[in-house]
C-alpha cells in the first residue's frame, strides 16, 4: 500500500515553521559563548595594601591587562583588606607582606570562576615583571559538595519546573481554569523545591537553612505565574518568548558561576533585573555571606511577583468574561487557551 506524498511546501511555510529553531540555533551558542568564553571585566573592585607607589604600580599593571576593567583602591591594612573581601566590597585584595611576600585574597564562594580569573591576572603580571606570583588565599571557600556551580544547579531547575508545568498544562489540560493552573504551578514548585533542597543539603552543596527552600519555591512560583498570566496574550509566540527569556537571556546573566562584573555589558545589566539572577544572589548571600545584601534582590523578586499577579489577574478577568459570553451563547464551549 503506497503512502501519499507530502504536499509541496513553499519557502514561506518553511520559514513560518522553522524561524524560531533557526533563531535559537544562532542566538543560544552566540550568547552563551559571548558570556563565558572569557571574562570581560568592567570596573572590578580590587584592593591594594601598600604605599602610594605600590598602588599606582598595581593600577598601571591591571590597566595594562584591561583598560578600564579594574577599579583599584588603596586600603590601610591587611585586616581591612581581608574584611573587604569577606564582605564582597572588593573582588580581591593584593597585599605586600614583608616577611611572607605578596598575597592575593579572594572569596571563591562569591564566584569560583572569577577568583580563578583574578588569580591568573596577577600571575600574568608577576610573569611579565619576572617576580614570584602572589600566594592566593581563599577567605570564603565553597562548601565541600560545591565545585562552584552548585547554586546555579539548585536555582535553575526551579525555573524549569515552572516552565515545564505551564507547557504541559497548555498541551494536556487546555480547559483548566486559571485557578487550577496556579494550584498546579504551586504544587509542582513545592515538589521541586523540596527535592532540590533535600538533595543539595545531603550532598553538602548548600547548608541546611530553610530560607533557601522558600527562595527556591518562590522562584518557581514566580516563573510559573508569569507564564500562566502571559500565555493567553502571547498565543503562538508563547514558546519563542519563554525560551528567549529563560534560556537565551536568563541563564547567561544569572551570575551563578561568573560575577556580573565580568559579563558583557548587556548581560551585566540583565543580571540586575531578571528573577533567576536575583534568586542566585539571595541564595549565595544566605549560604556564604550571612545574608548580607539581600534587600535589593528580594525587592526585585517581589516586583516580579507583583507583575505575575497583575498578569494572572488580567488573564483571569479575560477568562471570566469569556466564560460569561459562552454561557449566554448557544454555541458549544471551546477550550479556554490560545489557539
Amino acid at each position: 500500500m503506497s503512502t501519499p506524498a507530502d504536499p509541496p511546501v513553499s519557502a514561506r511555510n518553511v520559514a513560518s515553521v522553522l524561524w524560531f529553531p533557526v533563531l535559537f540555533a544562532i542566538a543560544l551558542p552566540f550568547v552563551f559563548l559571548l558570556a563565558f568564553h572569557a571574562p570581560q571585566p568592567h570596573q572590578v573592585p580590587i584592593a591594594v595594601v601598600g604605599s602610594t607607589r605600590q598602588v599606582q604600580a598595581v593600577t598601571r599593571e591591571l590597566h595594562g591587562v584591561n583598560s578600564g576593567g579594574f577599579n583599584v583602591q588603596r586600603l590601610p591594612s591587611r585586616s581591612t583588606a581581608m574584611a573587604a573581601v569577606r564582605n564582597r566590597k572588593v573582588a580581591a585584595a593584593y597585599v605586600e607582606v614583608p616577611s611572607l611576600g605578596s598575597q592575593l585574597y579572594v572569596a571563591r564562594a562569591a564566584s569560583a570562576i572569577s577568583a580563578n580569573y583574578l588569580q591568573q591576572v596577577f600571575a600574568q603580571i608577576a610573569a611579565e615583571s619576572r617576580t614570584s606570583p602572589p600566594q592566593t588565599i581563599d577567605l570564603v571557600p565553597l562548601l565541600p559538595g560545591d565545585s562552584g556551580t552548585g547554586i546555579f544547579f539548585f536555582a535553575f531547575p526551579m525555573v524549569m519546573v515552572g516552565v515545564i508545568t505551564v507547557l504541559v498544562l497548555l498541551q494536556k489540560a487546555p480547559t483548566w481554569s486559571i485557578e487550577r493552573r496556579l494550584v498546579a504551578v504551586a504544587t509542582m514548585g513545592a515538589v521541586g523545591a523540596t527535592m532540590a533542597y533535600t538533595t543539595a543539603i545531603s550532598l553538602d552543596v548548600l547548608p541546611n537553612k530553610p530560607v533557601l527552600l522558600v527562595t527556591a519555591f518562590f522562584l518557581s512560583v514566580i516563573i510559573g505565574g508569569l507564564l500562566v498570566g502571559f500565555a493567553p496574550f502571547l498565543k503562538q509566540h508563547f514558546l519563542p518568548v519563554v525560551m528567549t527569556y529563560i534560556l537565551i537571556l536568563g541563564v547567561p546573566s544569572a551570575g551563578a558561576t561568573m560575577m556580573p562584573d565580568l559579563l558583557p555589558t548587556g548581560l551585566r545589566y540583565l543580571s540586575d533585573v531578571l528573577p533567576l539572577a536575583q534568586a542566585v544572589k539571595i541564595i549565595r548571600s544566605v549560604t556564604y555571606f550571612d545574608g548580607t545584601d539581600i534587600v535589593a534582590p528580594t525587592l526585585i523578586l517581589l516586583a516580579w511577583a507583583a507583575i505575575a499577579l497583575l498578569a494572572v489577574g488580567v488573564a483571569w478577568d479575560r477568562e471570566s468574561s469569556r466564560r460569561t459570553i459562552l454561557s449566554r451563547s448557544p454555541v458549544a464551549a471551546v477550550p479556554l487557551v490560545p489557539s
